[in-house]
């Protein structure tokens, strides 16, 4: 629900400055924020960055065509020529595919490197029985860059919901700083009238002249008052052009005509229920804890791949060969016509496979140390903000009760003060009062405001 604080301040000033001055809304304002600033589009390079390291690891599954030539002539003699050309395909379950062509000649060949006068086409696979067969590098890689892309998503988030954030805390200071100054403007012409009507009234006798002194010295406060208050609103306004910009590059600054809403008709949203178990829920699905997650799952596939180097290795290493393209025999070759070859090693202590193992098994164990470490903060984080909602919300409630005897009593004084029966330093006294009253209700119509920006923060649901 939302709650409409009453009309209090009774600010004239406020009323004028309509005829020549636009709205500038909160909505309008954090808009222009999380689609125009450059850490906005920063966010939006994270998933780019995490399609491109998805696109790179895809890559170590791309086929590779290769090709090599080496020859050897001297007076007059060939002494070697070597061709070789083909293509591998890598594929997902640590097999590879291979293809090509060789042709030899030459008078000083190796004889294991003779070929038929038309070359040799061969065609079979590489196979990893040990280390390799249910994970690689290649596979861990792409495992890995998937988990990334996830975590570019949530790092987007995280970034966005800071910006917001950030962005919320300057709008609703800036807003703050505006309402002061409409109060002490008030105050002044306030004070400007007082004073007049005494000095009239101490001309024809009916006031003391002391009183006309001390009227102009309480309007020379509120005018020292409402210049330092400008200063703050200036000051306010320049950080929150910071946040403003168009299109991630150019810097925007504020039309002076802009204002924020005053806070005697700004509608103040209550805290939605929430109940205990939901509290858990907000927690789990909080981006920061999803990226600690991430993290851990990374490092469970690194952890996988070291405890697959412990295996041996075992390579296996078959080709079909074929002396020609254009006999009947393509496709089904002689079983006959093929080399073979099986490749294995194992070092004897794995002290260094076995401490990589250890190491990782204990960044893991770190790691979730500090998820569920992160979890209760968060949790923590969570409640506060919804509690300090509340309790602010209530403390607005209050207070503007108090406002409103504040300008009671106010207006009793001065009505005493017409008749005689007061006295100028009391009414001083008590315009003073209700001043700092509606200037702490300012400050608190701001923190509730925070405050909701600070359970949208925690809770990060900016959007």
């Amino acid at each position: 629900m939302k709650y409409l604080i009453p009309l209090l301040l009774c600010i004239s000033s406020y009323t004028q400055a309509q005829n020549t001055s636009t709205l500038f809304s909160f909505d309008e304002y954090i808009t222009i924020v999380k689609e125009q600033h450059p850490i906005s589009y920063i966010a939006n390079l994270k998933l780019e960055t995490g399609e491109a390291k998805i696109q790179k690891a895809k890559g170590n599954f791309d086929p590779k065509l290769k090709g090599e030539i080496s020859q050897k002539n001297f007076n007059g003699t060939s002494y070697y020529s070597y061709l070789n050309s083909g293509l591998v395909i890598p594929s997902w379950f640590g097999v590879s595919f291979q293809g090509g062509y060789g042709n030899t000649a030459g008078q000083y060949l190796n004889p294991e490197s003779n070929t038929p006068e038309n070359g040799l086409w061969y065609g079979g696979i590489t196979l990893n029985l040990g280390k390799g067969l249910f994970i690689d590098k290649r596979r861990s890689e792409l495992k890995k860059a998937k988990i990334y892309a996830n975590s570019t998503q949530v790092e987007k988030n995280i970034i966005l919901n800071q910006l917001v954030y950030d962005a919320s805390i300057a709008y609703w200071n800036w807003s703050k700083a505006y309402n002061k100054v409409l109060i002490y403007k008030t105050a002044v012409t306030k004070s400007k009238s007082r004073f007049e009507g005494i000095k009239e009234s101490a001309l024809i006798g009916e006031k003391a002249t002391i009183d006309t002194l001390k009227a102009l010295i309480q309007l020379q406060n509120r005018e020292l008052k409402l210049e330092q208050s400008e200063l703050d609103l200036l000051n306010k306004k320049l950080f929150l052009e910071t946040f403003l910009w168009q299109q991630g590059s150019i810097p925007l600054e504020m039309d002076s005509t802009l204002v924020p809403r005053i806070f005697s008709t700004l509608k103040i949203v209550s805290p939605p229920i929430v109940p205990p178990s939901s509290f858990e829920a907000l927690t789990t699905k909080h981006p920061a804890l999803i990226y600690y997650k991430n993290n851990i799952a990374i490092l469970k596939i690194d952890y996988r791949l070291k405890k697959e180097n412990l295996k041996p290795t075992i390579d296996l290493k078959y080709n079909s060969l074929s002396n020609s393209l254009n006999t009947n025999t393509v496709g089904i070759p002689p079983l006959n016509n093929y080399n073979w070859g099986a490749k294995v090693s194992y070092p004897i202590f794995t002290r260094k496979e076995r401490g990589q193992l250890n190491q990782s098994k204990l960044k893991i164990k770190e790691n979730e140390n500090q998820l569920r470490n992160k979890k209760t903060i968060i949790n923590y984080k969570i409640k506060s903000a919804y509690n300090q909602w509340n309790s602010t919300l209530e403390q607005v409630k209050i207070y503007t009760k108090t406002v409103e005897n504040y300008k009671t009593l106010l207006e009793s004084e001065n009505t005493l003060f017409q008749i005689g029966e007061s006295s100028l330093f009391l009414v001083n006294y008590r315009a003073q009062e209700l001043i700092t009253a509606q200037l702490k209700l300012i400050d608190l119509i701001a923190a509730v405001n925070k405050a909701k920006s600070n359970w949208i923060y925690q809770i990060s649901n900016f959007n």
